[in-house]
């Protein structure tokens, strides 16, 4: 009788070692993983009053430097791609003159903590620029009223990297390392500080959290420049009464496919092969 039941003990065994091995493979790798790059979409259209995703106008790419034996800090490139979407068809270019993000405490920050590394280079950063942007340009006349980091309890876009006009247009990149240390010592740039600094909209609770906004511009002339003035797009020409806010489109990244670092990995398929063993080695019996 005793016999009979050793191959189904065997069996439960096994059963109960794999189920071991799988959650230690899991546990391993969610304590352990890191996100070690992000990549997020640009494809959020925030000022043509849908607030809608457009055909992605291109993509930013942060890491973390130490997995690039390069330092302390992240590297940020931001890559151009579709930005026809928005022009008019008239003579002029159609650029992007900044992109904002949300890392934060970095109002002390100044050239140490930054590295041009290929591309285009920022023509100068504001490290305290506390940003917002509604679905009308302007968060104080948008509809509804507030937008993304409208909230001053709320993490705005603390960083805007400028470009000189005209430059930075479709098919172009910009590759740049923000350090951590500097003469400010600052510790708060990777990748999990990042995806941790999502900026909310104070006033939609649908609206997706923003982890990127670029300003995409076109020539200022009414009677011609590249930006489309109307349409699906909304009125680009006329979005408040700062002049500063006409002529623009905001695109934000709203969603981060995260890679995790090469140890989660191996460490992964480490487990995945341990369980394979085990699972032939059954068989075999």
């Amino acid at each position: 009788m005793g016999g009979e039941n050793r191959p189904l003990l065997r069996g439960e065994l096994m059963k109960n070692v794999i189920k071991t091995a799988v959650l230690a493979a899991l546990l391993a790798v969610s304590a352990q993983a890191s996100a070690k790059t992000a990549i997020f979409d640009l494809n959020f259209i925030a000022t043509n009053n849908y607030g809608t995703t457009a055909n992605s106008v291109g993509t930013v790419t942060v890491t973390d430097l130490a997995d690039l034996s390069a330092g302390d800090g992240v590297r940020v490139t931001v890559s151009l791609s579709n930005l026809s979407q928005f022009a008019s068809g008239n003579t002029g270019a159609v650029w992007i003159s900044s992109y904002e993000m949300n890392f934060a405490g970095t109002e002390l920050l100044g050239s140490d903590n930054v590295r041009h590394v290929a591309g285009l280079n920022t023509s100068n950063i504001e490290w305290e620029e506390n940003g917002c942007v509604g679905y009308g340009t302007n968060c104080a006349t948008s509809t509804p009223v507030g937008g993304w980091g409208g909230d001053a309890s709320d993490p705005a876009f603390g960083q805007e990297i400028n470009f000189a006009t005209s430059t930075f247009t479709n098919g172009q990149f910009s590759t740049i390392d923000y350090l951590n240390g500097g003469i400010a010592a600052y510790t708060g740039f990777s990748v999990d500080q990042l995806l941790a600094n999502a900026v909310q909209h104070n006033s939609d609770a649908d609206a997706p959290d923003a982890y990127f906004w670029i300003r995409i511009r076109g020539n200022t002339a009414a009677n011609g420049g590249g930006m489309a003035s109307n349409g699906y797009w909304g009125n680009s020409i006329v979005n408040g009464s700062n002049t500063g806010l006409n002529y623009r489109l905001n695109v934000l990244a709203t969603s981060a496919t995260v890679v995790p670092e090469a140890e989660t990995f191996a460490m992964m398929m480490a487990g995945l092969g341990l369980i394979g063993g085990i699972v032939r080695r059954r068989k075999s019996a």
